[in-house]
């Protein structure tokens, strides 16, 4: 795994990365995609150069995703580096839900980004927002979680 060290300044998204994650919302629409982001942290960012798709299997697809288990334990060993996660908001703003930051706590610590898709309302063109997940842990030892923006730009 990919040695990472505090925020990111930036992550660096290539266009063909973006064009799978496009396609992948698209061909999911109106459930919810989610996959896994490949990568490698670099000078003071990320560079996510692969993803993979994974079906979901969540009990209302529309509203909430879960990945299929079989594909998730096979993603966790993939090389390059897992760095993060994706999911798309089919109706709604690339915004991190209730839900989102209540599932954060299942993600291990080599889950270092969050990225949210969304179709595009109006222009047609995918939107997307990265988060860093934080991870902070108070003297009872319990620990908070929490995503902070970080500005996406082209790899």
């Amino acid at each position: 795994m990919t040695a990472f060290q505090g925020t990111p300044q930036s992550v660096r998204l290539g266009s063909s990365v973006q064009q799978m994650l496009g396609k992948h919302m698209l061909s999911c629409y109106p459930q919810e995609a989610c996959g896994i982001l490949l990568g490698t942290a670099a000078a003071g960012g990320m560079c996510i150069s692969s993803y993979v798709p994974i079906r979901n299997v969540a009990p209302d697809p529309l509203h909430f995703f879960v990945p299929e288990p079989e594909a998730w334990i096979r993603v966790l060993y993939h090389e390059p580096s897992l760095v993060g996660l994706f999911h798309s908001h089919p109706n709604s703003a690339p915004w991190p839900s209730p839900a989102d930051l209540n599932g954060l706590a299942a993600l291990g610590p080599e889950f270092k980004l969050y990225l949210i898709g969304s179709p595009g309302a109006g222009s047609g063109l995918p939107v997307f927002n990265g988060f860093f997940i934080q991870r902070t842990t108070g003297n009872g030892s319990a620990t908070a979680y929490s995503l902070q923006q970080v500005p996406l730009s082209p790899a």
